[in-house]
């Protein structure tokens, strides 16, 4: 059984996996991959990476965050972890404008709507995702970092203060985060920069609930999570699938009954997840989930100047079955374009944020995480 002060590799590649979910989810090409159900609704993963990333940061820090200089140093590693993608991203997409605005090669003005200049500075500072916008801006995807961050402080703010009452304030912040979105999310779960900061805090703080329960538990045998794994693999496909409205609220619910269940990495499926390809999946999946709408965009800009969306939506090549394929091609380069920007952004800025905080006398080792 996993030590419970180890990386958790087999829920990394689960990360992995909802990552690509959520690009088929927004890859707007008319394939079979399009028309699952599975993927229509892809994105309730996003409330998989809430739960997840409350599990993973109560495992390292729960025990850390005992003082002011523990906070500081916290926060400053969360923003190392997920800023330097998000500005070399974002200042991709305003290269993009620029060459829209002296090129000429779209018919979509540039700097105009959700690509507006005054809109770049929330994005910036990581707050455009608390209802300043009335849609979300630039960079899409990232509307959910931004809610995040504010989990992460709330969070800290909790351990420094309150640290004795912090089950009890998780539990109703999760609460009210899931009463929030059910009465006044107009789409419920499927909402971004309105309702964003309620949704994410109801997963994370559910996810910081689910590691309580975990460490304090016996593991799970083998034999029980032989068939745990693949029922709670069924039950996330079947409910994603099949289960809308007002009932989407109780997916991060089995979001965290999974994660309770693979976090102990004993049966079949996370001996499957444990390889390497997907754990390299799992490593690359929080650059996936960030330069994915930069690959679509630039591809929707092409299948138009060629004519490839006949009905302004979608594009279609006149075959399903080459449709499929265009949209393995673009999962493909969307990964190895992550493979390249975790090397060479994601990694650098989070060792470099990393190395300052480690230079300093205050500093402390902890456990090896995927956060």
């Amino acid at each position: 059984m996993i030590s419970k002060t180890t990386r958790f590799e087999v829920l990394d590649s689960l990360r992995g996996v909802c990552a690509l979910l959520v690009v088929l989810f927004h890859l707007p090409v008319s394939s079979h991959l399009h028309g699952l159900a599975l993927t229509r609704h892809g994105y309730l993963f996003v409330d998989f990476f809430f739960v997840l990333s409350g599990f993973v940061i109560a495992h390292a820090y729960g025990a850390r965050l005992s003082s002011g200089r523990d906070v500081r140093r916290f926060l400053i590693r969360r923003v190392g972890r997920v800023w330097p993608l998000h500005v070399a991203v974002l200042g991709a997409f305003v290269v993009l404008e620029f060459c829209r605005l002296w090129f000429h090669f779209d018919d979509i003005t540039p700097f105009a709507r959700d690509r507006a200049p005054e809109y770049l500075l929330t994005n910036l500072l990581l707050v455009q995702a608390y209802g300043i916008h009335p849609y979300l801006t630039w960079n899409g995807p990232a509307w959910s970092i931004s809610v995040e961050m504010g989990c992460y402080a709330v969070f800290a703010a909790l351990l420094l203060w309150m640290p004795r009452r912090f089950n009890i304030w998780a539990v109703l912040i999760a609460v009210a985060g899931a009463l929030v979105v059910l009465n006044f999310a107009p789409r419920f779960m499927n909402t971004t920069y309105s309702f964003g900061f309620p949704r994410a805090a109801y997963g994370f703080f559910l996810g910081c609930l689910t590691h309580r329960l975990w460490s304090a538990g016996p593991d799970l045998s083998p034999r029980l999570t032989g068939w745990m794994e693949p029922l709670c693999l069924v039950a996330v496909v079947v409910f994603v699938s099949t289960l809308r409205g007002p009932w989407e609220v109780l997916a991060p619910l089995l979001f965290a009954v999974a994660i309770w269940v693979f976090a102990s990495e004993g049966g079949r499926v996370s001996r499957w997840l444990a390889t390497r390809p997907m754990i390299r999946l799992g490593h690359w999946s929080y650059s996936i989930y960030m330069v994915h709408m930069l690959v679509i965009t630039i591809g929707l800009i092409a299948a138009r100047n060629l004519q490839l969306m006949p009905n302004g939506r979608r594009v279609d090549l006149g075959s399903v079955w080459l449709n499929d394929l265009l949209s393995l091609a673009v999962i493909a380069a969307i990964v190895g374009l992550s493979a390249l920007t975790y090397r060479w952004i994601e990694t650098p800025g989070r060792d470099w944020i990393n190395g300052r905080l480690n230079r300093k006398p205050d500093a402390v080792a902890g456990p090896k995480l995927a956060v």
